[in-house]
């Protein structure tokens, strides 16, 4: 009787286990929640041609950011991730910057300066 009792409890606890995994699962893999968003904002005092967020994935181009304009460039990472952000100004400089790690589902601001990427969390 005993060993009825044990087989049902550990069937039990195996069901139960499996159950709460899938739903963490389901929960952390919606892409809603796993997209990475990187706002750009341009200070920089003239138009930018080409705005080149690269990840480990792929990367995301944006053709035309307007002076004083700001956009947000999202991407869903297989994990975590980091990013290198490129932007072309009208005069043929390339300012660099980016974030060297960043979680699933974060949120970041890249403000782009005359000569340089300031990083931050907004």
């Amino acid at each position: 009787m005993r060993v009825l009792w044990f087989v049902g409890g550990m069937a039990t606890g195996v069901v139960l286990t499996l159950i709460t995994g899938v739903a963490l699962w389901l929960h952390d893999s919606t892409p809603s929640r796993a997209q990475i968003e990187v706002r750009v904002e341009n200070r920089t005092g003239q138009d930018v041609q080409e705005l080149r967020l690269e990840h480990a994935n792929g990367e995301v181009v944006q053709r035309l950011l307007r002076k004083g304009d700001s956009l947000a460039l999202t991407y869903v990472p297989w994990g975590e991730s980091s990013y290198t952000l490129n932007a072309l100004l009208e005069d043929g400089r390339t300012l660099r910057g980016g974030a060297g790690y960043i979680e699933r589902g974060a949120r970041t601001l890249e403000v782009l300066e005359p000569d340089r990427v300031v990083s931050s969390d907004p």
